[in-house]
């Protein structure tokens, strides 16, 4: 019977602390300003350099940008923009690699994926402000 408390207890721990994961990501989902701005001050503690830690908190957080993007768009427009995403994606990246190999002659994917994630970054956090601040005067008006 011991037993079976123990397990159970652990188990609700275990539970709790999946729950406690799962908010967490769902906030920085809905809100990837501040997952960012704690990313970058997470880093700036480890790295001791500006630069590097801007770009490791980037690097980080462009996913919670993506998807809160694809999830207003839903929410705004009723419109599942999973695939179009990808293929601005994979557009951008194309022109990325086309510019490489034009100005190079010799393609760096390493460093055609490091731009596309910039790029990504700069994109969507202009849509994730621009569809914010759309939805709250869509709210307003309505």
């Amino acid at each position: 019977m011991d037993e079976l408390k123990k397990s159970n207890g652990e188990g609700v721990k275990k539970l709790r602390m999946i729950n406690f994961i799962v908010y967490i990501i769902a906030f920085f989902i809905t809100v990837p300003i501040i997952a960012t701005i704690f990313t970058f001050i997470l880093f700036l503690k480890l790295c001791r350099s500006k630069k590097r830690a801007l770009h490791k908190s980037i690097n980080w957080t462009i996913i919670f940008y993506i998807i809160a993007v694809m999830i207003l768009i839903q929410v705004i427009f009723q419109i599942d923009s999973f695939g179009y995403i990808l293929v601005v994606l994979l557009t951008i990246l194309t022109i990325i690699i086309l510019a490489q190999w034009k100005k190079n002659t010799e393609i760096e994917f390493k460093k055609a994926f490091r731009l596309l994630w910039r790029v990504c970054f700069l994109l969507f956090l202009f849509l994730y402000l621009s569809l914010l601040i759309f939805g709250l005067i869509m709210q307003i008006v309505s």
